[in-house]
């Protein structure tokens, strides 16, 4: 169970001015944290403020999500399972085409060529995806002896590009021109977008701190709504977004 006042202590020390800190507050509470009295004695001695910063930084991301180290390692021993599969069953086959410089990639659709642009870029995007996550895959490798707090950053990252991926593949995968075809609806009211906008935006934060299987279809319902009413959504938040484990394929 982790100690809410001492989060508070630590968010109020790094919430202070850097001209007004006190380094020995500072690395009596990184000491608490870490037990690292070499570490202690090093930063007070060089008065290392930035390392002060970067270290507690750290331990601060994980307390606000409410993890302890010990569900962080619960975390690595079900993300990196779960990643490996991933990256083994999506290696792609390297070409030697210039025009294919990044390879083919294994579970092309036979129609892929006859499917919605959107499909044809999901495609392509766990392309990208897959190497992104390769890079990740490796960086962890070379910190199995780094602290969990020092990992866990990264392993945040291949947690929700490994389900974004997955959840590319389930709707390329599913995708079929029957399903597609719906019956018209009354187009939805300015409001009714608005609202959605303004349910999205507010949501999304607390989506990205629990990951509540209920609140993500919530969120996509408006997504899918915005998207039938062929409103757009700037690149960089889309793909926060689909950091989350959302997905935009037109409807």
């Amino acid at each position: 169970m982790l100690d809410k006042r001492f989060t508070q202590e630590l968010q109020a020390w790094l919430d202070t001015p850097s001209d007004s800190r006190n380094l020995a507050t500072g690395a009596e509470l990184l000491l608490r944290l870490n037990k690292n009295r070499w570490m202690h004695q090093m930063i007070l001695k060089k008065r290392n403020f930035s390392k002060l910063e970067h270290e507690l930084k750290k331990y601060l991301a994980i307390r606000l999500e409410g993890l302890t180290k010990r569900e962080v390692i619960a975390m690595e021993q079900t993300v990196l399972p779960l990643a490996t599969e991933s990256l083994e069953m999506g290696a792609p086959v390297i070409t030697t085409d210039a025009e294919l410089p990044k390879g083919n990639y294994r579970g092309k659709r036979p129609d892929h060529d006859t499917l919605p642009q959107e499909l044809q870029d999901l495609y392509e995007r766990n392309g990208d995806i897959y190497f992104k996550m390769k890079q990740l895959f490796e960086t962890l490798k070379q910190m199995e002896n780094d602290t969990p707090c020092d990992r866990h950053e990264y392993l945040k990252q291949l947690d929700e590009l490994d389900k974004t991926y997955r959840q590319n593949w389930e709707t390329y995968d599913t995708w079929s021109a029957e399903q597609a075809v719906k019956p018209v609806t009354d187009a939805p009211t300015a409001q009714q977008l608005q609202a959605a906008r303004k349910y999205i935006s507010a949501n999304k934060k607390k989506l990205a701190e629990t990951g509540e299987e209920e609140l993500r279809e919530k969120i996509q319902q408006r997504i899918d709504l915005l998207l039938s009413a062929d409103q757009g959504f700037d690149a960089d938040y889309q793909a926060e977004l689909e950091g989350l484990g959302l997905a935009f394929v037109a409807h």
